[in-house]
């Protein structure tokens, strides 16, 4: 798959007042988003998350690395680059007396033609600007699904509708590439739901490719391909939400065990296979690359009855806090 955005080394030292050396915010940070891949950015508050989202929108200047947005780098040549990107950032800010419509035929208006239709396209010198502005309107408005609604005032609007347009406005552009910071920030279950679904519609759909910083990780792992963890200006964690569902994780399977005299089988385990098993009730836990097949088969031959060998889902929240340290 194709790079939408690729960070290469990323650093951001700012200079501190009384001391030699600067503080660091972001220290060597680099990864990439797909195109069609939602990829959350997530890390305990000052992890460097805000500084790196603001140098990859081009807000901030790197002391040292590069962004490329499409293969157009962030620092020197920040027009192409900020063509294909498009963000939304908590609850965003739209002229409350006015309509949604009225609102995104404004911010339309302010984006060059080239951004509806490509110059090579050979309808490019014969259709209005107006009749493009238009379209492109009608067709975010359907795709948040607030077509029918884009006449009430956006002081009517609920806070999941306000959510929906901003990321209508965010799409206006045609980005490749989606930056969203808490797009579900104070929402009700259904909203959170229906955001969920809507941005894992268009990245699959449309192909963008998006970058979601968010504190909610049961949300990011019901939507992300990937999650990246940083902590102390450094990435330190890299996960796969599918093997999180398989229960992939420290090189092993979390698996559960229902056999009879836990302890006896914990034992077991731990001396033909070298399986540390944690005995919780009547169940046996581990993480282990060992076949469930040779696990049973150990099990079996031991004397043992054994009732279910599952693989248990990995939390985002528990490799987050494993990763972090936080909480502890």
């Amino acid at each position: 798959m194709a790079a939408v955005l690729e960070v290469k080394n990323l650093t951001k030292v700012y200079p501190r007042k009384g001391h030699k050396d600067g503080l660091t915010a972001v220290n060597d940070v680099s990864f990439r988003v797909n195109e069609g891949e939602i990829v959350g950015f997530i890390g305990p508050n000052g992890a460097g998350k805000t500084t790196t989202i603001k140098m990859i929108a081009g807000l901030a200047r790197p002391t040292a690395g590069e962004v490329f947005i499409c293969g157009h780098s962030v620092t020197r040549d920040r027009v192409n680059a900020m063509k294909h990107v498009g963000g939304v950032i908590e609850t965003p800010d739209m002229y409350p007396d006015m309509s949604g419509l009225k609102n995104l035929n404004y911010l339309v208006s302010l984006h060059p033609k080239e951004t509806m239709l490509d110059p090579s396209d050979e309808r490019f010198s014969t259709v209005s600007k107006k009749e493009l502005d238009a379209q492109r309107v009608e067709d975010v408005l359907k795709m948040v699904g607030l077509w029918d609604r884009r006449g009430d005032q956006v002081r009517k609007y609920s806070l999941g509708m306000k959510q929906r347009l901003g990321i209508a406005q965010a799409l206006l552009s045609k980005p490749k590439l989606l930056i969203l910071d808490e797009p579900a920030n104070g929402l009700d279950p259904a909203g959170i739901k229906y955001i969920r679904e809507l941005l894992r519609r268009l990245a699959d759909t449309y192909k963008i490719g998006m970058l979601v910083s968010s504190h909610q990780l049961s949300e990011l792992q019901l939507m992300c391909d990937r999650v990246i963890i940083i902590n102390n200006g450094k990435i330190i964690a890299e996960r796969r939400m599918d093997e999180l569902s398989a229960g992939e994780y420290k090189g092993g399977a979390r698996i559960i065990i229902r056999v009879d005299r836990p302890a006896e089988a914990a034992a077991l385990l731990k001396e033909k296979l070298e399986i540390q098993a944690e005995v919780i009730g009547e169940e046996l836990r581990a993480t282990t690359s060992a076949e469930t097949a040779v696990i049973t088969k150990e099990l079996v031959l031991g004397g043992f009855n054994v009732y279910g060998i599952t693989r248990e889902e990995i939390r985002l929240e528990d490799v987050f806090i494993d990763a972090t340290g936080e909480g502890r």
